[in-house]
């Protein structure tokens, strides 16, 4: 009797982590936990990789209806976009993570800035200023202004395509 109850307060145990437990994405972005500048991604270039990331993402794989690797142009919902951060001209910092692992460091930036940033960037206000380009498609950039970007491009790490093209996203857009 003492086996069974044992038993059966260790199952309900599990269950009970297992359930608060969230999912985790495969493709996400994060902000990273704090105050952090973003030209410090060229200064320190391996420092991203240790800096605390936020606990949810500020874009994740729930979020994209359509990424056209291509153009690393990613269609998202409109959720999403609400929720994209407001940067300053010196931009805030992310992280591209695929199954829990880092991928590239990148920055949030508005078209305001004159700062440039060697690492890839989403300008959040290219619509408000180029009415011709989708409210609702962001353009991961390779750089900002797109003349300082690094030499190798970090976007196009096959571990993005792959994840990608297992969750059924990759589309033309």
């Amino acid at each position: 009797m003492k086996n069974i109850f044992l038993s059966g307060l260790v199952l309900l145990v599990t269950l009970t982590s297992l359930a608060g437990t969230p999912k985790r994405s495969t493709f996400a972005i994060y902000l990273i936990a704090g105050s952090v500048d973003a030209r410090l991604f060229v200064r320190e270039p391996e420092r991203w990789k240790g800096l605390p990331l936020e606990s949810d993402p500020i874009i994740s794989d729930a979020d994209i209806i359509a990424y056209d690797f291509s153009k690393h142009a990613m269609r998202v919902r409109p959720e999403a976009l609400r929720r994209l951060p407001r940067p300053s001209v010196a931009g805030i910092p992310f992280v591209l993570v695929v199954n829990g692992e880092r991928i590239y460091p990148g920055a949030f930036y508005t078209m305001s800035s004159s700062i440039p940033c060697d690492v890839p960037v989403i300008v959040v206000d290219r619509v408000e200023q180029n009415q011709t380009a989708r409210a609702d498609v962001l353009l991961i950039e390779n750089a900002y202004p797109r003349t300082s970007a690094l030499k190798k491009d970090l976007r196009s790490d096959v571990r993005v395509k792959d994840a990608l093209a297992s969750l059924k996203k990759l589309a033309a857009l």
